[in-house]
């Protein structure tokens, strides 16, 4: 055995583990692309469920403000002066449909 089939066992054998090691490499670089576009999609659907409370949440604000504001808010009939409540469609007292909004006085 000559000094050249030495020299070409050793690139061989360095050939053989780069290829081994270029393999290792490529699959780890797979597993970290995995997890993470894992932990990228379990944020935005912990973001989106987050958006998506916080939406009901608001929603939530607005009826009860809605309720307090029509339970105080009065309608006063033009004609006769009849005072009811906004979800009446006419007055009770004259039938008429005419409206006159009061609102309620804001403590100051």
């Amino acid at each position: 055995m000559g000094n050249s089939d030495l020299f070409e066992i050793t690139i061989t054998a360095i050939g053989e583990e780069l290829a081994a090691a270029s393999a290792w490499e490529i699959v780890a670089i797979f597993a970290l692309m995995f997890v993470g576009i894992t932990v990228a999609a379990l944020w935005f659907a912990h973001s989106s469920s987050k958006i998506e409370s916080l939406k009901e949440l608001q929603k939530r604000k607005i009826d009860v403000i809605d309720k307090h504001f029509n339970e105080m808010l009065r309608i006063e009939c033009p004609y006769c002066g009849t005072i009811y409540k906004p979800n009446e469609s006419e007055c009770p007292n004259c039938k008429a449909s005419t409206k006159k909004i009061l609102f309620p006085e804001m403590p100051g």
